[in-house]
């Protein structure tokens, strides 16, 4: 069921939808495409998968697709919980090792590249063996010390071929609504910090920039 229409300047009926069951591999195959330079753009088909599979009918979790002509040609995955990646990590941890492993061995930048993955992890040990209330609270101060604001965009991502026709502006756009909705007051996101088109759109956006460090570029975006 559609949720938003649009008409842009150079494309018409553009239709952002909640990301159903059988949009799962349609994102996946997209996420690959426009991230091919980041860590889970080289985690493969499998991993991809299970991770978009976490925003279809989620209470806590939002996923949506924009479509033109029955093409997808960008989504959003998003979370109002702090508690996105321990859940995942506990519930698919068997299967996310041997997938691991497997890209460790056959993809250089997976080799090149998991050190800066240590955190993740981290949080993925301790969501296997770890249920203290020492945890729950460890793992606030660490999102405490990246960012307050809990509604987040954790990806977004657009066709290149369709870039420019506002699909970015109204995927952001129902993911504001449906917060606002929902009783959020702000919503945020972060981005790469060489990644000047991002963070040019996200200004023109309406996001403000909240802080930034070496590795990321924080926004938030008051409702």
């Amino acid at each position: 069921m559609s949720i938003n229409k649009c008409n842009c300047k150079n494309a018409k009926h553009i239709e952002v939808e909640h990301i159903q069951t059988d949009d799962v591999q349609v994102v996946v195959n997209l996420y690959r495409k426009s991230f091919r330079n980041h860590f889970l753009g080289h985690m493969g088909q499998r991993f991809l998968t299970l991770f978009v599979s976490e925003f279809v009918n989620s209470t806590d979790n939002f996923g949506y697709v924009a479509w033109l002509k029955n093409e997808a040609v960008g989504f959003i995955l998003a979370t109002t919980t702090d508690t996105i990646f321990r859940k995942f990590y506990r519930k698919n941890f068997r299967v996310l090792v041997l997938i691991t492993m497997y890209r460790y061995f056959h993809d250089p930048f997976i080799r090149k590249h998991i050190g800066k993955r240590f955190g993740h992890i981290y949080t993925a040990l301790k969501a296997l063996f770890s249920f203290s209330p020492r945890h729950v609270n460890d793992h606030k101060q660490q999102e405490k010390s990246r960012t307050l604001v809990t509604s987040r965009i954790l990806a977004i991502a657009v066709d290149k071929h369709y870039r420019g026709l506002g699909v970015a502006s109204e995927l952001t756009s129902q993911f504001c609504k449906e917060m606002k909705a929902k009783g959020f007051k702000e919503v945020g996101l972060s981005t790469l910090p060489w990644n000047r088109r991002a963070i040019g759109f996200y200004k023109k956006d309406g996001w403000i920039e909240e802080k930034s460090n070496e590795t990321s570029v924080y926004f938030f975006r008051i409702l």
